[in-house]
């Protein structure tokens, strides 16, 4: 074989491995895209999935405090209701208390002697009836009782008081007589005090006399 077909065989390999080298330089160069494409396809699927995760936080987030807020509206409105409503009664009450007027004892029929254990108290009587009122007194004190009311002719005194003492102390009691005349109701009022004073009276007896 000669040297000049040597030398051209030696360029023909050395040719088709230069072509073959291109080839694949090309090849590789054409798959980088692809492989950069699927590295920003994972990026975006990332990118997303991190959205929807942060959306739904949010939402979540939004619904708690709403939920939160209405739960809290709800409960001032029923705290508040129920103050309105505590209120309403207790003003209510108070304006029924207020209306009312406290009720009267009950008169009785009385047909023995008053004591001071009668004070302010309301008594039935009998037309004509004698009303008799025993008082505890002490004249040497220069105190007495004075008959201040009836003012009017349903009960009028019946007499003088009478004194009587008990001791030489000169502790004792007064005696009063009144008549019951006609129907109506009068008050009877005595003070224990000096007879001309207008001082404060050291003790009031009084009663309601109701005639029938």
């Amino acid at each position: 074989m000669s040297l000049k077909f040597r030398v051209f065989a030696v360029v023909g390999v050395l040719a088709l491995a230069l072509c073959g080298c291109q080839k694949g330089n090309t090849n590789a160069s054409s798959g980088t895209p692809d492989m950069s494409e699927a590295a920003k396809a994972d990026s975006k699927g990332d990118t997303h999935s991190k959205a929807k995760h942060e959306a739904s936080a949010k939402h979540e987030a939004k619904a708690k405090h709403e939920a939160s807020a209405k739960h809290e509206a709800k409960a001032n409105h029923e705290a508040s209701a129920k103050h309105e409503a505590k209120a309403k009664h207790e003003a209510s009450a108070k304006h029924e208390g207020a209306g009312k007027k406290p009720s009267a004892v009950p008169a009785v029929m009385k047909s023995g002697t008053l004591t001071e254990a009668d004070n302010e108290m309301e008594f039935n009587f009998r037309q004509g009836q004698l009303i008799t009122v025993v008082l505890e007194s002490n004249r040497a004190s220069g105190l007495s009782w004075n008959l201040i009311e009836p003012s009017g002719s349903v009960i009028v005194r019946d007499g003088n008081s009478v004194y009587v003492a008990k001791g030489k102390s000169g502790a004792g009691t007064e005696t009063w007589h009144f008549r019951a005349t006609k129907p109506g109701q009068q008050l009877v009022r005595l003070e224990y005090r000096r007879k001309w004073a207008q001082s404060v009276p050291e003790r009031t007896f009084r009663f309601t006399a109701t005639v029938r």
